[in-house]
């Protein structure tokens, strides 16, 4: 039993491994960082990952916490903003009041994939946790148990 543990556990590792990577900046292709570098100047803290065919770059502006998904061919695909409370839209605020009254916000992200905007809200609450998906219009796309 033992044995298998061990087996699986060392699966587990090669696996996490094989699906994300961090790399040195001078590994990026210079298009994604170019891409990277012309929208975000001001970025600090860099990181880089290769996730499957994607570079994800997780950086800071000022002290704002930033991940970005950049294809190959240096489109950004996805990016995802640590914001604010007071920064979600009212009616995503009136939704949660409303249908997660007994939970508090934790944590707020503003994502963009593909020029549409959604808004992620971690909720903890006395039985449990939620991630909720918002459009800006305060609409629910997804609510899940966070763990």
């Amino acid at each position: 039993m033992k044995k298998l543990i061990i087996i699986l556990l060392a699966a587990w590792v090669v696996n996490v491994n094989a699906n994300a990577q961090d790399i040195p900046q001078s590994q990026v292709p210079s298009v994604v960082l170019n891409s990277f570098q012309v929208k975000f100047p001001n970025a600090t803290d860099i990181d880089w990952e290769l996730k499957g065919d994607q570079y994800k770059v997780d950086f800071e502006i000022g002290t704002r916490d930033h991940d970005i998904w950049i294809d190959k061919s240096g489109n950004i695909k996805k990016h995802k903003e640590d914001i604010a409370k007071k920064e979600l839209p009212q009616e995503i605020v009136k939704k949660i009041e409303k249908d997660f009254g007994s939970y508090k916000i934790d944590d707020t992200d503003k994502i963009e994939v593909d020029g549409k905007v959604v808004y992620q809200v971690e909720l903890d609450g006395a039985a449990d946790d939620r991630k909720v998906t918002f459009t800006a219009g305060g609409e629910v796309q997804e609510n899940v148990a966070d763990r």
